[in-house]
């Protein structure tokens, strides 16, 4: 067996690929340096271990000998993960759009200049035989390298104007634009366009879950109180429907929880059979919500049952939380999770078969390659928005007793792969989302499983240039984004929000520090994805726009906003106000693909309350954390801080004047001080 150099890389993705024909290299110095002696164009392909069609694309080609042989004798191959470099990948997926007006996907296929680096064609999947409106890889491999040898100047004089073109997307007109009074009106306006009535969701299929929309309608609806009380309810309502048809369709793990990536129709029924960890980690955050708004308790089941699979199925034991499940197992896309009518009906009685079948869609047509995959059985157009559901206390046992045996059987089967690749980013969305989790259930595992996990990652990922962005098998490494900084101190100052922590009070501070040092665009605000010491690439991006979770400038304004208001300090509020004059002119033009900016814009509208609570040893505390819990407010933050725990400026100051003292401060400016229980209860009540 032929091993290539990906077998020394710790990304999962590169190592699957360590044993195929063709020559690939990780990206660096040795691969670019090699293309350029060579002068051969670059092979780019970007993918992920969860990748369905980034499989169906290795099995066809990259495993291929003869399709290999043309790759490695034309082209150097650079194989890449882009989820330890979202960076590369941010670049060519805008490039893809650039070349070829559409957007892209995973895998994608770009072939770049060997001098400069630029993309002068690529693509997304290609067949290993013309098909699907596509040529065939192989033909195509001729074709490029062809057309790189005969036109190359003209090659050149094209990656000039891609390279400009990248240059000028994040530059600013030098404008002072403001975000229009009347956002959030075209926001609901735009989402309401999209929106659909019956089995909700925004867009047509594929339909993605898109948690930064549904968590921005939830904290605007709470925040502030629209003039038109019909719009006020749609915003919100659009979000619970949705929340509703996911939670009963067949993107969510109905046996053992947790949600795929997204669904191929428009009824929610049929996924990419993918999970990815940041997914669960934003969807966990927007049902806990739900809940808080809505006291229902199936929205509570749904968290609690994602906030168990994250913690049973996705985190190490040393703490950390894995990437991601792969959508293939060995017979195919979905074959883990799907059923026949009759195993079914072999290992559950008559009656509770009946049941069960009626409830999930065995009794139906098959909906998947011949076999069933399960969803609440009205969940399709004819009669979800009609439903009734009724399940009896019976009912309700016998569907819960034969999930658990269906699952005793579905844990003998082969599981798909696991990337056990520990990225800072995610398990920094997964530690918060854990904490709100813990703040409406009050159990202290889920307050436990995120502080094991924040642990693991002030142990493993702190370097002494700043944060790492990746750690695989003992190994920690690339220089850490933008997501990562931002991401991390949100999770760190929701932690501390319910339990101090004088160390990680500290690591706080000192990422904010390092954030606005390494990140902070200093001519036109905001905040670069990569830092000053980063590698040198084509283009330097600078994003705002949500993804599949919130943007890395949007986390970044939430952050310092609350570091700056906490420690009475404007540095970090100037960095952080400095986004939405930079972005103010993307928000206008497309509000709704910035639903996390507006969201923690929100901070900057009202006046932002933060409660400080010191407190010695008390018989009285529990009633006053349970006060600070109750409250749930989006714009206001709390924390309590015991005797043993004091010692910081700005935090310190505030005395302790009783068992008990609260400090109520909004913007720079505090109350008197609380001692009183029913005071502090009165008073909190208002807000």
């Amino acid at each position: 067996m032929i091993i290539n150099r990906l077998s020394k890389e710790t990304s999962p993705y590169l190592q699957q690929h360590a044993s195929n024909p063709v020559d690939w290299y990780p990206w660096g110095e040795e691969a670019l340096n090699k293309a350029r002696a060579e002068k051969k164009p670059i092979l780019l392909s970007i993918g992920y271990s969860a990748c369905h069609w980034c499989h169906v694309m290795a099995h066809e080609s990259f495993e291929d000998n003869q399709t290999a042989e043309i790759m490695n004798r034309y082209f150097i191959n650079i194989k890449v993960d882009r989820e330890e470099r979202p960076d590369l990948d941010k670049i060519y997926q805008t490039s893809q759009i650039l070349l070829n007006q559409k957007s892209g996907g995973w895998p994608l296929t770009m072939f770049i200049s060997h001098e400069n680096h630029a993309p002068f064609f690529g693509g997304t999947y290609f067949p290993n035989e013309a098909k699907y409106n596509l040529p065939s890889f192989k033909e195509l491999l001729i074709k490029v390298q062809e057309y790189y040898k005969n036109n190359y100047e003209e090659i050149l004089k094209h990656n000039k104007s891609v390279i400009k073109a990248l240059e000028s997307i994040h530059k600013t007109d030098g404008q002072d634009i403001k975000i229009k009074e009347d956002i959030e009106i075209k926001y609901l306006e735009n989402i309401k366009k999209i929106f659909d009535p019956v089995m909700g969701g925004f867009g047509s299929a594929p339909k993605f879950p898109q948690p930064s929309t549904i968590m921005h309608t939830f904290n605007y609806y709470e925040y502030l109180k629209i003039e038109n009380k019909e719009k006020e309810k749609t915003a919100i309502n659009m979000s619970i429907n949705s929340l509703v048809a996911m939670q009963e369709g067949g993107i969510n793990d109905q046996l053992g929880g947790g949600f795929f990536r997204y669904s191929v129709d428009d009824v929610w029924m049929i996924p990419h059979f993918e999970k990815m960890l940041y997914d669960n980690a934003c969807l966990l955050e927007c049902y806990c919500k739900a809940y808080l708004l809505t006291k229902n308790k199936e929205f509570y089941h749904t968290a609690k049952k994602t906030a168990d699979w994250l913690i049973n199925e996705m985190q190490s034991i040393d703490g950390g939380f894995y990437s991601s499940i792969d959508a293939d197992s060995d017979n195919g896309e979905g074959q883990y999770y799907i059923w026949d009518k009759k195993e079914v009906k072999e290992c559950l009685s008559k009656n509770d078969y009946n049941i069960f079948s009626e409830y999930f869609g065995i009794n139906k047509k098959e909906n998947f390659e011949g076999k069933h995959h399960l969803y609440v059985s009205y969940n399709i157009k004819e009669d979800f928005k009609n439903r009734k559901k009724k399940i009896n206390l019976n009912n309700k046992k016998i569907l819960d007793k034969s999930i658990n045996i269906l699952l005793k059987i579905r844990n003998k089967r082969k599981k798909p792969f696991v990337d056990k690749k520990i990225l800072t980013s995610w398990n920094a969305l997964t530690i918060n989302s854990l904490i709100e989790f813990y703040k409406i259930s009050k159990n202290t595992l889920y307050l436990e499983k995120s502080e094991k996990a924040l642990k693991f990652l002030i142990k493993n990922m702190f370097s002494k240039n700043g944060l790492n962005a990746t750690y695989k098998d003992g190994v920690s490494h690339i220089n850490a984004y933008l997501d990562d900084y931002s991401f991390l101190i949100n999770a760190l100052l929701n932690f501390l929000s319910v339990k101090w922590n004088n160390d990680f009070f500290k690591n706080t501070i000192l990422l904010s520090d390092l954030l606005i040092s390494k990140f902070f665009d200093i001519k036109n605000g905001g905040f670069f994805f990569t830092s000053n010491d980063h590698e040198i690439l084509i283009q330097k991006p600078k994003p705002t726009a949500d993804e599949a979770f919130p943007s890395g400038n949007s986390m970044a304004a939430k952050a310092l906003l609350k570091v700056g208001y906490l420690m009475n300090n404007t540095k970090y509020l100037d960095a952080a106000e400095s986004v939405y004059k930079y972005a103010s002119k993307q928000i206008n033009d497309s509000p709704n693909s910035h639903s996390s900016l507006l969201d923690s814009y929100l901070l900057l509208k009202k006046p932002y309350t933060v409660i400080i609570l010191k407190m010695t040893t008390s018989s009285e505390i529990t009633k006053w954390k349970n006060q600070l819990h109750n409250i749930n407010k989006f714009y206001v933050d709390y924390y309590y801080i015991s005797e043993e725990n004091l010692g910081y400026k700005n935090i310190d100051d505030k005395l302790v004047l009783n068992d008990v003292t609260a400090y109520i401060c909004n913007d720079f400016a505090c109350e008197k001080p609380i001692t009183n229980i029913d005071d502090f209860i009165s008073r909190t009540n208002l807000l």
